[in-house]
């Protein structure tokens, strides 16, 4: 199983240059999960680069082929613990859901070089496909 926070999402939304090597590389790896936090932050992420219904649409379709794991207080707790304290809030959550899933996962999907940094002091894979 993969865990894609909301960047590598956005990237399977929206074209840019990692598009295509993330595309090829979720080839073949069915079992995708998320927090979910990504039903506010890709949505947002769409409306800051104003993008229209069209891509409203397919974030919509790209979420329905993703697990997604509710944010209760335990991984709000670990959010809170995460180092380095320089990793965001966000990012620090999406790590807390993903260390939930440790023991199942292949790797931690990720273009924030934030939580990268916290993910890989965690021990946890991490994975940018270029």
């Amino acid at each position: 199983m993969v865990y894609l926070d909301s960047s590598a999402l956005v990237k399977l939304v929206v074209s840019e240059p990692e598009s295509a090597a993330l595309m090829e590389f979720l080839r073949g790896r069915p079992d995708r999960v998320s927090s979910t936090l990504v039903l506010a932050e890709v949505p947002r992420a769409l409306r800051r680069a104003r993008l229209g219904a069209a891509a409203r649409r397919r974030a919509r379709e790209i979420l329905a082929r993703v697990a997604l794991v509710d944010i209760d207080r335990r991984a709000l707790a670990a959010a809170a613990a995460i180092d380095p304290p320089t990793a965001r809030t966000l990012g620090a959550i999406h790590l807390a859901t993903a260390l939930g899933l440790r023991e199942d996962l292949v790797a931690l999907i990720t273009y924030d070089r934030r939580l990268a940094i916290a993910a890989e002091l965690a021990d946890l894979h991490v994975q940018a496909p270029v």
